[in-house]
């Protein structure tokens, strides 16, 4: 394969490393959302490693991209056709489900040597601090501060300092929303955190940053994924059990400091915690996030049947979605949330049996292949980076790849397994 065609992917994956940047940019200077650019963007790339593809080289489209791929058609099948919706070329830019199987693609199909991959870690490293430094201040001074103002970030929503239930989104607005913060941070954090631990340099700090972020995005499904770090540190110290259990230790500490410094910039962390995380406020069990979880239950109940294998489709939020659900799913909702709110329930109902296998397929196969190569290399947060999809779904709904910090794990995941010589010299410097 002619080199033109690997620089050109990876400058346009190097994007990714600095998305929130990049989509201020594109924003502000150009008119136009990041991942529209970069899904045109995505096909020109696999385009060119169609073209230049050498006779001996194989194209490579792994069984979990092959029944994602699936999970797109049939996508499209059901919000198009099965909604007697009309085909419009903008879906295809519009659609992270491709621009997420693009990137993918592109990522199996083109090496990364050692100068990218360590580039790409110390250009993360400062992206979480950066991320870090403004969630505090949008938590002490204003959460509108480098927060883009458009219809889904109204600016009039949130006025001066912050309270403790509102949810921040740091650096990660620019081109998306609280599912974009999650995924563009955490995942990026354990892996940053794994490689500082591997190369034995002080991560504590490390530690206090990813925490305390997870902790003022007020967002718990955040939280616990950003605890995997300590399932990481635990896997590669299990035989070290006293360094580990000093993590452990260390642990209220990083509480009490994390507490201290953030009250001395006026930031209330067990407000956060009481109002935020236990709710305590909300004394009617109706009022708590828990309840449109327990509703999401109920609705499945009362509405999978009617269309069991199939599905109903995305009638609110599909493609050319009328931006309400239908009669029947209103009725039930009665205003108490705007959708079904656990995401595999959400899927069997919108895609039904066909759409769910498609789906559900794609995400053993892909953590399957992760475990694999975290078994083989040592090095789990790849594999524990994207699991956090598996864990968000318990309470959320998203089934887009188009992530930053899923893209820079799967190139991690690349670098270690493309070749006998890079496991040989992983961690060196």
């Amino acid at each position: 394969m002619d080199t033109s065609t690997y620089k050109f992917n990876r400058i346009l994956l190097s994007v990714f490393w600095v998305a929130p940047f990049a989509g201020y940019v594109l924003f502000n200077f150009l008119g136009t959302d990041f991942n529209t650019v970069m899904q045109l963007f995505s096909y020109i790339g696999v385009i060119l490693i169609f073209v230049f593809k050498p006779q001996n080289v194989k194209i490579k489209i792994p069984n979990y991209l092959l029944y994602y791929l699936l999970f797109i058609l049939y996508v499209f099948y059901r919000d198009l056709i099965g909604l007697d919706r009309e085909f419009k070329i903008i879906y295809l830019f519009k659609n992270a489900l491709i621009g997420g199987f693009n990137f993918m693609f592109i990522i199996e199909n083109i090496p990364f040597p050692k100068k990218y991959y360590r580039s790409m870690l110390k250009v993360s490293r400062y992206i979480l601090i950066i991320a870090f430094l403004v969630i505090l201040v949008q938590q002490a001074v204003n959460p509108n501060f480098f927060m883009i103002q458009n219809a889904d970030f109204n600016p009039n929503d949130v006025i001066e300092k912050s309270d403790n239930d509102n949810r921040l989104f740091s650096i990660y607005s620019w081109f998306g929303g609280l599912v974009e913060v999650g995924f563009g941070f955490v995942p990026v954090f354990l892996l940053v955190i794994e490689d500082l631990d591997k190369k034995k340099k002080k991560i504590m700090i490390w530690l206090l940053v990813g925490l305390v972020f997870a902790l003022l995005t007020k967002a718990r499904w955040i939280m616990v994924n950003s605890l995997l770090v300590f399932v990481i540190l635990f896997i590669n110290h299990r035989d070290k059990a006293i360094r580990f259990f000093k993590f452990l230790f260390f642990i209220p500490l990083i509480i009490y400091i994390a507490s201290f410094g953030l009250n001395a910039v006026g930031i209330d962390p067990m407000g956060i915690i009481n109002e935020r995380i236990l709710e305590k406020k909300k004394t009617n069990l109706n009022e708590t996030s828990a309840s449109t979880r327990l509703l999401a239950f109920k609705i499945f109940g009362k509405l999978y049947m009617d269309s069991p294998i199939l599905g109903a489709g995305n009638v609110k939020y599909g493609m050319g979605g009328t931006g309400i659900q239908s009669y029947k799913m209103r009725r039930i909702l009665k205003g108490k949330s705007s959708q079904i709110h656990v995401g595999y329930l959400s899927l069997l109902y919108r895609y039904g049996l066909v759409g769910g296998f498609f789906f559900l397929s794609f995400l053993f196969l892909l953590l399957r292949k992760l475990y694999r190569n975290a078994k083989k290399s040592g090095i789990w947060a790849p594999f524990l980076g994207m699991s956090g999809l598996f864990f968000a779904n318990l309470t959320l709904v998203t089934f887009f790849m188009m992530q930053m910090g899923f893209f820079i794990v799967l190139i991690a995941d690349r670098f270690y397994h493309q070749d006998t010589k890079n496991r040989k010299r992983i961690h060196a410097k």
